[in-house]
Protein backbone atom coordinates (compact mmCIF):
# COMPACT_ATOMS: atom_id res chain seq x y z
CA UNK A 1 0.00 0.00 0.00
CA UNK A 2 1.13 3.31 -0.74
CA UNK A 3 1.82 6.09 1.99
CA UNK A 4 0.86 8.72 -1.22
CA UNK A 5 -2.03 8.65 -3.91
CA UNK A 6 -1.43 12.17 -4.86
CA UNK A 7 1.44 14.03 -4.67
CA UNK A 8 1.46 18.11 -6.42
CA UNK A 9 4.43 20.16 -6.93
CA UNK A 10 4.01 23.57 -5.71
CA UNK A 11 6.11 25.19 -8.31
CA UNK A 12 7.12 28.96 -9.03
CA UNK A 13 8.91 28.01 -12.25
CA UNK A 14 11.77 29.50 -11.41
CA UNK A 15 15.03 27.83 -12.39
CA UNK A 16 15.45 26.08 -9.39
CA UNK A 17 12.12 24.07 -9.91
CA UNK A 18 13.69 21.84 -11.70
CA UNK A 19 15.25 20.19 -8.97
CA UNK A 20 11.78 20.52 -7.07
CA UNK A 21 10.32 18.83 -9.87
CA UNK A 22 12.90 16.07 -9.76
CA UNK A 23 12.04 15.22 -6.44
CA UNK A 24 8.33 14.90 -6.75
CA UNK A 25 8.68 12.79 -9.95
CA UNK A 26 10.97 10.39 -7.88
CA UNK A 27 8.41 10.17 -4.88
CA UNK A 28 5.55 10.15 -7.52
CA UNK A 29 7.10 7.20 -9.32
CA UNK A 30 8.18 5.32 -5.65
CA UNK A 31 4.49 5.72 -4.39
CA UNK A 32 2.51 4.95 -7.56
CA UNK A 33 1.15 8.44 -6.93
CA UNK A 34 -0.66 10.93 -9.13
CA UNK A 35 1.46 14.04 -9.80
CA UNK A 36 0.01 17.19 -10.04
CA UNK A 37 1.42 20.59 -11.36
CA UNK A 38 0.19 23.78 -9.27
CA UNK A 39 1.58 27.71 -9.80
CA UNK A 40 -0.43 30.60 -8.90
CA UNK A 41 -0.02 33.91 -10.34
CA UNK A 42 -0.44 37.01 -8.52
CA UNK A 43 -0.87 39.50 -10.43
CA UNK A 44 -0.41 43.05 -9.26
CA UNK A 45 -1.50 46.21 -11.23
CA UNK A 46 0.99 49.05 -11.14
CA UNK A 47 0.52 52.04 -8.99
CA UNK A 48 0.14 55.67 -9.87
CA UNK A 49 1.25 56.57 -5.83
CA UNK A 50 0.43 54.75 -2.60
CA UNK A 51 -2.63 53.19 -2.31
CA UNK A 52 -4.14 54.08 -5.66
CA UNK A 53 -4.32 51.58 -8.24
CA UNK A 54 -3.41 52.73 -12.00
CA UNK A 55 -5.44 51.09 -14.88
CA UNK A 56 -3.45 48.41 -16.19
CA UNK A 57 -1.82 49.09 -19.60
CA UNK A 58 -2.11 45.65 -20.68
CA UNK A 59 -5.91 45.22 -19.12
CA UNK A 60 -5.28 40.79 -19.66
CA UNK A 61 -2.16 41.11 -17.86
CA UNK A 62 -3.13 38.14 -15.32
CA UNK A 63 -4.33 36.38 -18.73
CA UNK A 64 -0.73 36.93 -19.98
CA UNK A 65 0.92 35.37 -17.05
CA UNK A 66 -1.25 32.38 -17.14
CA UNK A 67 -0.39 31.96 -20.39
CA UNK A 68 3.18 32.31 -19.65
CA UNK A 69 2.91 30.29 -16.77
CA UNK A 70 1.01 27.07 -18.90
CA UNK A 71 3.87 27.28 -21.84
CA UNK A 72 6.79 26.77 -18.90
CA UNK A 73 4.85 24.18 -17.38
CA UNK A 74 4.36 21.91 -20.62
CA UNK A 75 8.38 22.71 -21.44
CA UNK A 76 8.74 21.61 -17.57
CA UNK A 77 6.58 18.27 -18.44
CA UNK A 78 8.37 17.63 -21.73
CA UNK A 79 11.62 18.40 -19.95
CA UNK A 80 11.17 16.04 -16.68
CA UNK A 81 8.89 13.46 -19.21
CA UNK A 82 6.27 13.60 -16.94
CA UNK A 83 3.42 10.92 -17.51
CA UNK A 84 0.33 13.54 -18.55
CA UNK A 85 0.05 15.20 -14.87
CA UNK A 86 -2.97 17.29 -13.77
CA UNK A 87 -1.74 20.89 -14.44
CA UNK A 88 -3.50 23.85 -12.01
CA UNK A 89 -2.61 27.65 -13.21
CA UNK A 90 -4.36 29.70 -10.70
CA UNK A 91 -4.59 33.67 -9.93
CA UNK A 92 -4.61 34.87 -6.46
CA UNK A 93 -3.17 34.55 -2.76
CA UNK A 94 -0.85 31.21 -3.47
CA UNK A 95 -1.42 30.12 0.68
CA UNK A 96 -4.96 30.33 -0.08
CA UNK A 97 -5.50 28.45 -3.29
CA UNK A 98 -3.07 25.46 -2.64
CA UNK A 99 -4.68 24.99 0.46
CA UNK A 100 -8.10 24.51 -1.55
CA UNK A 101 -6.63 22.60 -4.36
CA UNK A 102 -5.53 20.18 -1.28
CA UNK A 103 -8.97 20.15 -0.17
CA UNK A 104 -10.71 20.07 -3.43
CA UNK A 105 -8.31 17.22 -5.38
CA UNK A 106 -7.22 15.25 -1.81
CA UNK A 107 -4.01 15.78 -2.32
CA UNK A 108 -1.59 13.64 0.80
CA UNK A 109 1.42 15.57 -0.26
CA UNK A 110 2.78 19.12 -1.28
CA UNK A 111 6.50 19.49 -2.90
CA UNK A 112 7.77 22.78 -2.67
CA UNK A 113 11.37 24.24 -2.77
CA UNK A 114 12.01 27.15 -0.42
CA UNK A 115 15.58 29.68 -0.65
CA UNK A 116 16.79 30.61 3.00
CA UNK A 117 17.16 34.60 3.39
CA UNK A 118 17.02 36.01 6.53
CA UNK A 119 15.49 39.14 5.84
CA UNK A 120 12.85 37.66 4.04
CA UNK A 121 11.89 35.79 6.31
CA UNK A 122 11.95 38.63 9.08
CA UNK A 123 9.60 40.71 7.06
CA UNK A 124 6.95 38.16 5.65
CA UNK A 125 7.34 35.48 8.31
CA UNK A 126 8.71 32.68 6.71
CA UNK A 127 8.30 31.14 3.08
CA UNK A 128 5.66 29.97 1.72
CA UNK A 129 5.83 26.31 2.85
CA UNK A 130 6.89 27.71 6.82
CA UNK A 131 3.29 29.34 6.20
CA UNK A 132 1.41 26.67 5.20
CA UNK A 133 2.61 24.06 7.32
CA UNK A 134 0.01 25.45 9.81
CA UNK A 135 -2.79 25.28 8.11
CA UNK A 136 -2.63 22.64 5.77
CA UNK A 137 -4.56 18.74 5.75
CA UNK A 138 -1.67 16.79 4.29
CA UNK A 139 2.60 16.43 4.48
CA UNK A 140 4.43 18.87 2.60
CA UNK A 141 8.44 18.45 1.52
CA UNK A 142 10.40 21.71 1.38
CA UNK A 143 13.60 21.27 -0.77
CA UNK A 144 16.21 23.25 0.32
CA UNK A 145 17.29 25.97 -2.35
CA UNK A 146 20.10 27.33 -0.61
CA UNK A 147 20.21 30.81 -0.21
CA UNK A 148 19.28 33.33 -2.81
Amino acid sequence: MSLYKHIMLATDLSDDSLVVCQKAKTLAKLHKAKLSIAHIVQYIPPFYDIGTAAIPIDIQGEEHLKQDARKKIKGLIKAQELEKPAVFVLSGDKHEEIITLVKKHHIDLIVAGSHHHRCLHLLFGGSLPEIMLHDLLCDIIVVNLGPL
